[in-house]
């Protein structure tokens, strides 16, 4: 019971922008915890699978910290980011 390529999306789209937003590149980090539970609306599981995903693709990177894993975006990347949350951004900016 495996996700679809279009929820796949949607949550890729929903960790980056989360990412973006609250402006974590290079020194500014997070526990992966943090990113499950301000994604409440998708489950945990498929989060950490996703997370693995973006790491693959080089748009994030995990630092090794004295609680366990954080996640922060490449700066190296940001023209890929922007263009996976392209269209989140263009949803959130048509609802003014």
């Amino acid at each position: 019971m495996g996700l679809n390529q279009e929820q796949k999306t949607k949550i890729r789209e929903d960790i980056l922008y989360f990412l973006k937003r609250n402006n974590y590149w290079n020194n500014k980090h997070t526990p992966i915890t943090n990113v499950c539970n301000k994604l409440s609306q998708h489950p945990c599981k498929y989060i950490n699978k996703l997370l693995k995903e973006l790491y693959k693709d080089k748009l994030i990177r995990f630092k090794k910290t004295k609680h366990g894993l954080d996640v922060y975006l490449n700066i190296h990347n940001i023209s890929e980011i922007n263009e996976e949350i392209k269209d989140k951004i263009v949803e959130l900016n048509s609802w003014k």
